[in-house]
């Protein structure tokens, strides 16, 4: 089976949707089929994967014209002769793929990351976009979903019938993590040795630093529970960058919290497994996700997780017994619920959490593709 991957995003941008459409495309070449890249220019140069990409060029006012991208795809076929189209998103790339699917001749799958679906999606008000989005969804051969949650949404928007749905969720490779780990724990990050990470227990907040991801909730919350925090001489990261970061830093001065919050910047290979090999504590605060893979990597590293309840997060915390959940926005219930997991013995979470891990695994996941992929083309 010959699999283009058609995205609006890809590596060497770094986020869950990158990863997972390297994951994907790596997955199922190791499985024998031939894949090929086809993503907006995000002016970041190309990949260094061992297949091949092409780029393609985001068209002005992309909302009133997102049949512009199907050229796109026509050139890549012409090149490549591929099998099946796997689009991420209904908007553009799987409204794009189902205008030229007749001339193509070939199945579009169209996968459902997140981003389009979410209510708050930034390009919502704009002409034709509400429209769009439920056609690159409606006429598609076959949709792949991430999670109970963008199922659920999928039906909302589309308000009428859809092709058959695959619900396939992230998965992460468990062997290469492990290993990960295990080297991550040889030496101590620059940023962790720093700080004197290595010598305090610490929560770990790991995420773009962006509105949506309602850090500053995580601060309300942490000026409450910091005397808990300070009497266990715990500390409290945020990893990553992003918008809000100059923002944040401010309101931690404003709270008094400078000895307790530690900027460690954007973290990634040994300094992000570093961290979530010696965290005590995942938290997550954030108002709108797909399926994060966070939550995954710390599943696989037997991290417990405090986060917000939105479906997601319940869908991968509630009645798990790895983590605990709390009202969205509400740094009250945070607070309460962080300084009561101070006192915990976390041991008990921990096991639960590698308990699952299996659920998630990369081998699930691609087999999953590979089969949506296959059953779109029969």
């Amino acid at each position: 089976m010959r699999v283009c991957l058609f995205t609006p995003t890809f590596l060497p941008m770094q986020g869950g949707a990158e990863f997972a459409a390297d994951r994907v495309l790596r997955g199922l070449a190791e499985r024998g089929h031939e894949v090929f890249a086809l993503a907006e220019n995000q002016g970041r140069g190309l990949p260094d994967v061992p297949y091949p990409v092409r780029h393609y060029r985001r068209p002005p006012a992309q909302h009133l014209w997102p049949e512009v991208l199907g050229l796109a795809l026509c050139k890549a076929w012409r090149r490549w002769r591929f099998d099946v189209v796997l689009a991420f998103y209904g908007y553009p790339t799987g409204y794009a793929a189902t205008t030229v699917r007749k001339r193509l001749g070939c199945p579009v799958v169209v996968s459902a990351r997140g981003a389009d679906l979410y209510p708050n999606f930034h390009a919502l008000k704009k002409p034709r976009v509400v429209a769009t989005i439920r056609k690159g969804y409606q006429r598609a051969d076959r949709i792949i979903s991430i999670s109970d949650y963008l199922t659920q949404r999928l039906h909302e928007v589309a308000r009428g019938a859809l092709p058959p749905i695959d619900q396939v969720p992230n998965g992460i490779d468990l062997a290469e993590h492990d290993r990960q780990l295990e080297a991550a724990r040889q030496s101590v990050p620059e940023a962790a040795a720093q700080h004197a990470l290595h010598e305090h227990p610490f929560v770990l907040h790991l995420a773009r630093l962006g509105a949506v991801k309602r850090h500053a909730v995580a601060l309300d919350a942490l000026r409450r529970a910091a005397p808990a925090m300070r009497e266990k001489n715990w500390r409290y990261v945020i990893a990553g960058q992003g918008a809000e970061e100059a923002a944040l830093r401010e309101q931690t001065h404003a709270a008094g919290l400078d000895d307790l919050v530690i900027f460690a910047g954007h973290c990634t290979g040994p300094a992000k497994y570093w961290l979530l090999g010696h965290a005590q504590l995942l938290v997550s605060t954030s108002r709108e996700e797909g399926m994060p893979n966070v939550f995954l990597e710390a599943m696989a590293s037997g991290l417990p997780t405090l986060a917000s309840d939105i479906l997601p997060h319940r869908e991968l915390l509630a009645g798990r017994k790895w983590g605990r959940l709390f009202p969205l926005d509400d740094a009250g219930a945070m607070a309460a619920e962080l300084s009561a997991l101070i006192e915990t013995d976390l041991a008990p979470l921990r096991r639960a959490a590698m308990a699952l891990r299996e659920q998630y695994s990369l081998d699930r996941m691609i087999a999953g593709y590979e089969q949506a992929c296959a059953k779109a083309g029969t």
